[in-house]
């Protein structure tokens, strides 16, 4: 499972040398791809990538299954999404579903194809507000927090910030007792407690948003990191 594009939470794009030597080694050893490409276009600093199956040439294009939604690059309520892959396996694929329900809902498919119709004009104006919101939130975190380190993604939707100590869990839960969810490293890494020294602080809220999260958080790491009990009736800002 890849994604090539943009990764969550880091933000980085895998080298082509690199995508070419993952699908030498998967041809060789009979191995399956699944790219997830949901965020391949929130490009913010560089072109968007070729599709990782473009490359794959010269058979082993079969071993290639791709992923996308309309979730990231349009809105996150619509949860439409599609598979690209080989014939045998989407027909395979869709004999399953068959059997586990009707159909998605048409509303939602009816407006997914209205968007795919205008997603150049829906990115040409949806991508300027990401990297706006990006380089204000990395401005509130470098004055809020001065010892934070991050590299500025060149595209995806999260800073994936180091805060130089394992306090990941802990500052999250201070931030939720504070009405703000943000998820902290360890949910990203295979074992548990790792990434504990590093935080997913997404930017795609508004920016008077982020503001207001970033605040929050700095209040609650300014009380400490001990736990407690989430304030009733306090909003939750996802940041």
């Amino acid at each position: 499972y890849l994604i090539p594009d943009f990764q969550n939470p880091t933000g980085r794009v895998m080298p082509q040398a690199q995508r070419q030597r993952l699908l030498t080694a998967a041809r060789a050893t009979g191995t399956w791809l699944v790219v997830d490409e949901t965020v391949a276009d929130i490009a913010l600093d560089v072109p968007t990538p070729p599709p990782f199956g473009s490359l794959a040439t010269g058979g082993g294009g079969e071993q290639v299954v791709t992923v996308g939604s309309l979730s990231k690059g349009h809105w996150s309520g619509l949860r439409v999404g599609w598979v690209r892959a080989g014939t045998r396996l989407i027909t395979e694929l869709t004999t399953l579903r068959v059997t586990a329900d009707m159909s998605g809902s048409v509303l939602d498919q009816l407006v997914a194809g209205r968007l795919l119709e205008r997603e150049e004009e829906i990115l040409r104006r949806r991508l300027p507000i990401l990297r706006e919101q990006r380089d204000r939130l990395a401005e509130l975190l470098g004055r809020t927090f001065p010892e934070w380190r991050w590299q500025l993604p060149p595209g995806g939707l999260s800073l994936w910030v180091d805060l130089g100590r394992p306090v990941a869990s802990a500052l999250a839960q201070a931030a939720l007792r504070h009405g703000v969810r943000i998820e902290g490293g360890s949910r990203f890494g295979a074992d548990p407690g790792t990434f504990e020294h590093r935080l997913r602080f997404p930017y795609t809220q508004p920016a008077e948003r982020a503001e207001e999260a970033v605040r929050r958080i700095a209040t609650g790491l300014s009380e400490g990191l001990a736990g407690g009990e989430v304030a009733p009736g306090r909003p939750h800002w996802v940041a």
